[in-house]
């Protein structure tokens, strides 16, 4: 059965070598720490790699994709071939049991989630953003994710993070991290690179002329 099968998932998720222990933090206010290899430099040895940035929000122009568009614009300064994708553009499925069974190939008619996971598996560096919807990610990025389950071409990825919230709290851009780390911990072998959390942007365009555009940037620059 289904259930069954994403319970194993989720176990193998859980297992010690994967996760630290749940730790009450005012940073994490007692989600689990995920123990995901980090480096401020690329593990990856290619003269042009290949960037894909996920922009997972239904507002287009809205802080969060702004935030993308600086990260792609350092990306490509620094000598990457950056594809830019909005989620919102695209049908995805949500996860069924006949996906558990063969996910690389069952598609329902108009779901394109297996052209956008295809997409993943090729690309050296995935930068997943969404902005915080009730303590969590945009539910289209969360459904592409449950899409990857048992994609054995997602080893081996660098990973970047970019959210932005009304709150002013970190600890609430947290919540978004939390929800990305909870999928690439799933995956083998990956490595975080860096993540921009910029709080308080409840306005639209609330992060133009902020550091957060710059950080953005700056942290593209770093593939």
């Amino acid at each position: 059965m289904l259930s069954c099968a994403l319970a194993v998932a989720c176990i193998s998720c859980n297992s010690p070598e994967n996760k630290e222990a749940v730790t009450a933090n005012d940073e994490t206010q007692g989600l689990p720490v995920y123990n995901i290899p980090f480096s401020a430099t690329s593990t990856i040895n290619k003269a042009q790699k290949k960037v894909l940035v996920i922009s997972a929000s239904p507002r287009r122009g809205r802080n969060t994709d702004l935030l993308c568009d600086e990260f792609v614009r350092g990306a490509r300064e620094a000598g990457g071939s950056v594809e830019k994708i909005f989620l919102d553009d695209y049908k995805i499925d949500f996860f069924h049991e006949e996906h558990s069974e063969n996910p690389d190939t069952v598609m329902t008619e108009g779901d394109q989630a297996p052209m956008i996971v295809e997409k993943m598996t090729k690309a050296d560096i995935i930068v997943l953003s969404s902005p915080v919807y009730y303590m969590n990610i945009d539910g289209q990025l969360k459904t592409l994710m449950d899409r990857c389950y048992r994609n054995k071409g997602l080893q081996g990825k660098e990973f970047y993070y970019i959210t932005a919230c009304a709150d002013r709290e970190e600890s609430t851009a947290e919540t978004a991290i939390f929800a990305f780390r909870g999928f690439v911990v799933c995956l083998p072998d990956p490595v975080e690179r860096g993540s921009i959390k910029a709080i308080g942007m409840g306005r639209k365009g609330g992060v133009e002329n902020t550091s957060y555009l710059t950080d953005a940037y700056e942290l593209g620059k770093t593939i």
